[in-house]
Order: C-alpha cells, then structure tokens, then sequence
C-alpha cells in the first residue's frame, strides 16, 4: 500500500491529538467520544463517476468500521438537498477505541482512496457529552 505523506502527517497528528487528549485524562473514568465529520465529494459534473466511486468506499468502511472494537454507532448521513455532501456520525466507547480506529488498515486506506474525490479537506470535529 502507498499512501501520500500529506495523508500519513495528517493522520498521525490526528492519532497523537487523540493520544494526547487520552492520557492527560488517565485519571478520569473514560467516557464516549462522538466525531461528526462533513465529508464534500465532488459532483459527477466536475469528476466522473466521483459519486458512484465514493459511495462504494463509504459502504467499505461501513462494513469493516463495524468490526471494530470499541464502537458503540457508526452511521453516514447524505444530504438530501446536495446528494454529494455527506455527514459520519460515530461514537466510541472512549478516545482510545477511536484512536485505533483512525490508525486501523482499513481507515488508513479509505482515507487515502477517497482523496480524489473529496471537493474539500475532511472536516472532522471530536465531541464529549455535555455536563
């Protein structure tokens, strides 16, 4: 497998981020984390068969995210309005699952085979329950 440098240094300052957040709360109980992320693919206008080629990758990483330990829900939401924007709603049971997640084979390649279809840059955002 070959993934682009730009891919390997933006996962690995995701993993450290996620890494980091985890053990500075070592000595609080783990808790859940949600990641909503919006993920815009460019139209078929612009690229051929962009919408076609992501949605079997979406579907891909639906299926081997659901093996992964630690998840607690995984779903990708597609807009109505703008079929081509979609939205990944998942939780973990703590940082750490999701952590193994981002680093896992199977993220690793999604992320690298979607790269030419993206219209924009993933735009993921991590969330804990409010107290």
């Amino acid at each position: 497998m070959k993934y682009g440098s730009k891919s390997i240094a933006v996962l690995f300052a995701v993993v450290s981020a996620l890494l980091l957040v985890a053990s500075s709360r070592a000595d609080e109980k783990a808790e859940p984390v949600t990641i909503v992320s919006h993920v815009d693919i460019k139209p078929d206008a612009y690229l051929p068969q962009a919408e076609e080629n992501s949605a079997r990758l979406f579907r891909a990483e639906i299926a081997a995210t659901k093996q992964d330990p630690g998840l607690v829900s995984y779903v990708i939401l597609q807009e109505t309005a703008a079929p081509n924007h979609f939205t990944i709603v998942e939780t973990w049971r703590d940082a750490n699952a999701f952590a193994r997640h981002v680093g896992s084979e199977h993220t690793v390649k999604f992320r690298q085979d979607i790269q030419p279809f993206l219209g924009s840059p993933f735009d993921s955002r991590i969330h804990h329950q409010f107290r």
